[in-house]
């Protein structure tokens, strides 16, 4: 488990432009994978996962409350190269957690509880997590989007409106801004420039409508592109590039909140 993934990171193995392809699967792995299915949703195995991750959180977060601002945001700069470096280990990841929910009660107020911090780490496995209306579904994702960025990866949160866009990146955007990370938004009325700055940020709020209608206008930029190699050596001789022309940076991690409209 500490080593799974389900998270996609620019750079020179995947290019600038990663996007998870459906893997073509023969019968046997197609077996496999309906079984690991069955497993998966018995349940028995990831709730122990999951309680023994809260309490690697809760033991991180006793340690995390007597640090100063100034340390705290130290340590957190440390745990980012770590993140970069070696990926969502369950270790490191737990560590980050604790960051995250120490530093929520100091920006914001409010602090995530230990359903939020196993809803976050559910999210951050690629699961669905199921949290009622009122019971801080906002505050949660950030734990899932905080780690995520800090990995490196570019995390898009998913939303209904542009209302709620607007309202959960500035509500969030103290906690995203202590932890050295950017947010921005990506709402209807806004034009290429003002898109692809957004995009460039750690973690970007927008609407299903308008991330994917911003990725077919990507696709018509690398229609004719063999590869997104080819994009990253066309953009070191070409200052019009075609990379320089896209408004995204993949699709790399997703959080999506009411997943059942969306």
């Amino acid at each position: 488990m500490s080593d799974f993934n389900p998270a996609l990171r620019p750079g020179l193995r995947l290019g600038a432009y990663p996007e998870r392809h459906e893997a073509k699967l023969d019968w046997l792995d197609r077996g496999v994978q309906r079984l690991h299915g069955l497993l998966s949703r018995q349940g028995i195995f990831q709730r122990l996962l999951m309680r023994r991750f809260l309490k690697r959180v809760t033991r991180y977060s006793r340690t995390a409350s007597e640090l100063t601002d100034t340390n705290l945001q130290f340590r957190t700069r440390e745990l980012r190269r770590l993140l970069q470096q070696h990926g969502l280990a369950d270790k490191t990841t737990a560590e980050v957690f604790a960051l995250i929910r120490e530093s929520a009660e100091r920006c914001l107020g409010t602090r995530h509880y230990d359903v939020q911090i196993m809803g976050g780490w559910a999210m951050l496995q690629g699961r669905l997590a199921e949290i009622e209306t009122g019971e801080g579904k906002t505050l949660t994702a950030t734990l899932p989007a905080c780690t995520a960025a800090l990995a490196g990866i570019p995390v898009h949160v998913i939303t209904v409106n542009d209302y709620l866009v607007e309202r959960d990146a500035q509500s969030m955007a103290p906690l995203y801004e202590f932890l050295g990370l950017t947010v921005g938004t990506i709402t209807e009325d806004m034009d290429e420039t003002a898109r692809r700055a957004a995009y460039a940020c750690d973690v970007v709020y927008g609407t299903n409508k308008q991330i994917a209608f911003d990725y077919l206008r990507d696709r018509i930029v690398m229609r004719h592109a063999p590869c997104g190699l080819a994009i990253q050596v066309e953009s070191l001789h070409d200052t019009s590039s075609r990379a320089s022309r896209l408004l995204m940076r993949g699709l790399c991690f997703a959080i999506v909140d009411e997943a059942d409209s969306v």
